[in-house]
């Protein structure tokens, strides 16, 4: 069994009148994609005369033309359709995350009222394309390890409550590491085991061909620069402002400090439709929306879980698919991501020299 939470676009003409816009959009994105109207129709499986009739309709319900056919060039989108694809997308990088967090919970309590089984194992942690691409093999237990996307600081703050089994967070390597870790350091316990997840670069998100000439933290500064940031609580929030500290720069100066998105994607979706020129995340976000980007540093991505959750019979088999060939393929095949240490498993002091000197 599956939950699935799905956001639709409606346009809502009177009270008795509504208009969904999820076909319509899926058909204008093929036709953004393949250029042509015909083409988009057998993409979809979907007669001309049944998407010509779609688009029509959208003329009529949004008070204006969304594709424009020329003879011999095609179609393309007009800007309101341009503009339909890309709330599309963003509604997505922004909802889909924190929806399929939802529909797990629901899933569990559905599991447990039914089968009166106790949950499964709960992780909380920090988004990352690694950690999604893990998310199918979690619900594959039984029950399933329910994953919820919080950020890095409230991961660990939540297992060290008990009100989790397993943290995920991301921690930078160089200098940015002691600050960091100074955060969370009274929350690590002896005890507790690291497995190695990923390692993955973070940098400045910017539109395509970099306009706005944004290649360092102080380029934020610069007149006409919109920032969009991520959550307090967040890791990526937290390098944020040590980044700006090192720096020597005030975030009271940069537009758009207080626009916040909870997920690399939404940020990246969010610089992608214009609404900002810049932004900090991970590579992989950056490329999954045609953007450019600008190493600044890189990380390490650990889950973390008490010695004996290891052992658990609902995270063992996902310990182990950390540490097999395929799933390390996986993670370097993502944008910015490597697979060189994942699935190594050490304490808190192995994987945190600066830790091990201070104690």
């Amino acid at each position: 069994m599956r939950i699935q939470i799905h956001p639709r676009l409606i346009v809502s003409n009177g009270p008795d009148h509504k208009f969904s816009l999820v076909r319509g959009i899926r058909l204008l994105a093929e036709i953004q994609r393949v250029g042509n109207l015909a083409l988009a129709t057998r993409g979809l499986g979907m007669s001309y005369r049944s998407a010509w009739g779609l688009l029509q309709s959208l003329d009529t319900e949004l008070g204006g033309p969304v594709v424009v056919m020329t003879k011999g060039k095609g179609s393309e989108l007009t800007h309101l359709g341009e503009r339909l694809v890309w709330a599309q997308k963003l509604i997505h990088a922004r909802f889909d995350p924190l929806l399929e967090s939802m529909a797990t919970e629901v899933e569990a309590e559905i599991r447990q009222a039914v089968l009166k089984s106790r949950q499964g194992l709960k992780m909380f942690a920090s988004h990352g394309f690694a950690v999604a691409a893990l998310n199918q093999n979690l619900l594959a237990q039984d029950p399933p390890v329910e994953l919820s996307y919080r950020g890095s600081l409230e991961a660990v703050s939540a297992l060290s409550r008990g009100s989790c089994d397993i943290a995920g967070f991301h921690v930078p390597i160089g200098p940015l590491e002691k600050p960091v870790l100074a955060q969370i350091a009274h929350l690590l316990r002896p005890q507790d085991r690291l497995i190695h997840l990923a390692s993955r670069r973070q940098g400045i998100m910017v539109a395509k061909d970099n306009p706005r000439a944004i290649w360092t933290i102080a380029d934020l500064l610069k007149s006409g620069v919109t920032f969009v940031n991520r959550q307090l609580g967040s890791g990526t929030r937290l390098i944020i402002d040590l980044l700006l500290d090192n720096d020597g720069v005030a975030s009271s100066g940069i537009r758009g400090f207080d626009n916040v998105e909870l997920t690399h994607a939404a940020v990246a979706a969010y610089i992608a439709s214009g609404k900002a020129d810049a932004g900090l995340g991970v590579e992989a976000a950056a490329r999954a929306f045609g953007l450019d980007f600008v190493p600044l540093l890189s990380e390490r991505y650990f889950f973390l879980c008490a010695a004996d959750t290891l052992r658990h019979p609902q995270f063992a088999p996902i310990v182990a698919l950390l540490q097999t060939n395929e799933f390390k393929s996986k993670v370097n095949a993502l944008p910015g991501y490597g697979a060189e240490h994942t699935g190594e498993i050490m304490t808190v002091a192995e994987a945190f020299e600066a830790l091990a000197v201070s104690a």
